[in-house]
């Protein structure tokens, strides 16, 4: 066994054993009542398949299965990832590729708060529009690997009866050729809804992105508003300082000039008491 061979193992086995103990932990419930559990989105031969975890299995079965369970869907797709990668790693992109597309220029910032409202309202429609499709997806996603399931299922259940019943062999070739056909095109309807599915996410983790750079204005226009008030009220307070000493240099002022003419006016009134005496 090689390297490669030993390490993708190591993980499968990895993920086979979280399973198996929360399949343990759960009370070790029978396949036909974790189906149950899942509403009978899956069957109980899928849920054997996902617990045994003899190969790696497919996202959608998985997440039903612990989530009938009661694990942590962030812990299983940790590791459903790290089996995904030994099992099929990505190329990494060419240099260079992409360099053609032109990104759209982001305006958030000349909004003003009116388009920002506006902007918002149409961006949080789009994203729920986007979250619907999503869900709507995932669901045929879901019940397109049920029914491919179910046909592997009666597939190799045909493929046993063939081999018990050789008086009808021609017959079950052409039902073994019908299913594989049927098969087929789930496989083809799958990857289709799978694209799709991918799609939808990346337009609405786009459309998340730019209703942040909408906040982000929306922010930065309140703390301006801030600043400006801030001025304002600092200019007002200024201003009633200042009328307030003006108004006590005049106060003090008009002190100053009754002081001045009562001295004046007090000998003038001085003088005519002593001329009448």
């Amino acid at each position: 066994m090689g390297a490669e061979e030993s390490a993708a193992g190591a993980v499968l086995g990895r993920l086979r054993y979280r399973v198996q103990l929360l399949h343990r932990q759960a009370g070790e419930p029978s396949f036909r009542v974790v189906a149950q559990r899942t509403g009978k989105a899956i069957s109980h031969t899928t849920v054997g398949s996902v617990l045994r975890c003899e190969k790696p299995p497919g996202w959608g079965p998985l997440e039903l299965v612990v989530e009938a369970l009661g694990g942590q869907l962030d812990e299983f797709r940790q590791l459903w990832v790290a089996v995904r990668d030994e099992a099929s790693p990505l190329e990494l992109p060419t240099p260079g590729a992409g360099e053609d597309e032109e990104e759209a220029p982001s305006s958030a910032a000349e909004l003003t708060l009116p388009d920002l409202d506006a902007a918002e309202e149409d961006l949080n429609g789009w994203a729920a529009e986007r979250s619907r499709r999503e869900g709507e997806t995932r669901k045929e996603l879901l019940l397109a690997l049920e029914v491919r399931a179910d046909l592997a299922d009666r597939l190799a259940e045909l493929l046993e009866q063939l081999g018990r019943e050789r008086g009808r062999n021609e017959e079950l070739q052409r039902r073994l050729a019908a299913l594989e056909a049927e098969r087929q095109e789930h496989s083809r309807r799958i990857e289709r809804l799978q694209d799709e599915l991918r799609a939808v996410r990346e337009e609405r983790f786009s459309l998340l992105e730019r209703l942040n750079g909408l906040h982000t204005r929306r922010v930065e226009l309140y703390f301006a508003w801030a600043r400006e008030e801030e001025s304002r009220r600092r200019e007002a307070e200024s201003g009633r300082r200042e009328s307030d000493v003006v108004v006590s240099e005049l106060r003090a002022r008009l002190g100053a000039a009754e002081d001045l003419l009562r001295s004046v006016l007090t000998p003038g009134q001085e003088r005519a008491g002593g001329e009448e005496s």
